[in-house]
Parts: C-alpha cells; structure tokens; sequence
C-alpha cells in the first residue's frame, strides 16, 4: 500500500504532466504551419456538409404521375405558379444544378482533395417514364462551377470549359496537370454548383470526399436532399413515350389573345407530332 506521501507525489506528477502537454501543444501550433499539426477533433469530422439545395430552374422534369391519377391536377398546379413539386415524384431530365455548402469544422485548415461521384448499384439504369414538364428560367451560377457527366464510363467532377455550362473543353476540377483543390479554414464555408447531366440513363448517386487534416486523410460522404441520393434521368430519345407533356406558351406559337404565360398539356404522341417539323408549332387550342 503506498505511503501519503507517495500517492501525493503522483498526483502532482500527473498535474504537472498534463500542464506540460498544454504548453508543449501550444508552443507547437505556434511554430507548425496549420495543416502539420495534429487535430483533437476527429479527422472523419472535420468537414461538415451545411446544406445541399437543388437550384435548378430551367429545363425538364420527369414526373412519375401514378398512370393519369393527377390528370388535370398537376397542370392546373404548374400554371399556378405554386410549389407544385410538393407531394410528387419528379426527377431532374437531362440536367440539374446542385448547390453544396460545406464548412471546415476543425481548429486548422482542412483541405478537400478530391470529389467522387459513387453510383448506387454500380451503373446507370434505364431512364424514367412518366410526364414532361419543361420550364425555361434562368439558373445560379454566383458560386464555384463544376459539371459531372453521370452517365460517364468513368465519371468524375470538372470545371467549365471555354464555352461554358456543358461545354466539350472541360477540365477535370482535383486530378489531372491542372487538378485544384478546396480549402477551408476553421468555421469556413465555401459553395459549390455541380451541373450534372445524363444523356442515356437514370442514375442515382451520392458523392465520396477525400480531404486532408493535420497531417491525416479521411473521406465523408455527400447525400442529396433528404439524405438521399442524387438522382437524374436522361430524356426518351422519343417524346411520343411519355404519357403527357406540359409545356408553356413560350414553346409555341400562341395567338395575339392568348397570355404569354399560359401553360399546356398534350399527350406524348400528341406532343411528338407537333414538332416533327424544324417550325414551332402553334399552341394546342384550349
């Protein structure tokens, strides 16, 4: 059994241990750059996704319709101008914009290395049937740009091109001779828009980032709205296999009567006939 005197010189031995470990771990944050010195935060939570918004509004949507249940419904939502994605399955056709927001969690700067889109399933499915709807608008684009090919053998993140959105000359944004990187210093936001697109498939995916922190790598992962996948389909190369379109005047030839932001519902075939021309067509009769 030890002494008094014994067990109070261990106590005062550990005090001074860990004084000594504050001090030491103080003076090293003084001389060490900030990305050499080891973090008490864990690395796995060193980057913190803040919000994941889908800001697209220009394009097309595939709505899964439930077989005609909203007939007369959904066109009546869409020409109110209302949330009228609310209560349905609509997925993004062709293209969408993601805007991602992630901050640096940690007390020294943590540097993102590399964003990987990680397919659900491992491919792209068949795309998605159901109704169009199309809406021309304008989008974000105040925030980093990148684009991803989802339908891609191999697809990955990259920078826009000289000719913008979609453009043929894009750059991959971490890897290659020009690959960058997104740092963030402690409580630091940065945002980013990913213009994804899909011209054969319907594919469903979430995103894999790799980052580095005090000398230590680690990986999160990025999931769509809800927690769930991002999801975009491509287009049928047919429009006549859609069960309905909704489009807005702007696509056709309205008369001189007609409001320019009257909305309208054919049927797929109906719809296909009428641009099988080069020549807008005229507006269905109402």
């Amino acid at each position: 059994m030890k002494s008094p005197t014994a067990w109070l010189l261990g106590i005062l031995l550990a005090v001074a241990t860990m004084t000594f470990q504050d001090v030491l771990t103080a003076t090293v944050k003084a001389i060490l750059p900030l990305d050499r010195v080891p973090d008490r935060l864990s690395p796995q939570n060193a980057v913190d996704v803040v919000d994941v918004k889908d800001v697209k509004d220009i394009g097309y949507y595939v709505v899964r319709d439930g077989g005609g249940a909203e007939d007369g419904k959904l066109l009546e939502a869409i020409s109110s101008g209302g949330p009228w994605r609310e209560g349905r399955t609509v997925v993004d056709a062709g293209e969408a914009d993601w805007m991602i927001t992630v901050q640096g969690r940690a007390s020294q700067q943590v540097r993102i290395t590399d964003i990987v889109p990680v397919l659900e399933g491992g491919a792209c499915e068949k795309p998605l049937g159901g109704s169009l709807a199309h809406f021309p608008s304008q989008g974000v684009t105040d925030v980093i740009p990148l684009e991803l090919e989802v339908d891609a053998p191999r697809p990955r993140l990259k920078t826009y091109g000289k000719d913008g959105k979609g453009g043929k000359d894009a750059k991959p944004f971490f890897t290659g001779p020009q690959a960058k990187h997104i740092t963030l210093n402690p409580n630091e936001t940065e945002a980013f828009i990913v213009h994804a697109t899909s011209e054969t498939g319907y594919c469903r995916w979430r995103y894999r980032v790799h980052y580095e922190v005090g000398g230590s790598t680690a990986e999160t992962t990025i999931s769509g709205p809800g927690g769930k996948p991002f999801e975009l389909t491509a287009r049928l190369p047919d429009a006549s296999a859609y069960r309905k379109v909704y489009f807005p005047g702007l696509d056709c030839v309205s008369p001189a009567s007609r409001p320019v932001g009257t909305w309208y519902e054919q049927t797929g075939p109906e719809y296909a006939r009428a641009r099988k021309s080069d020549r807008v067509p005229p507006c269905p009769k109402s």
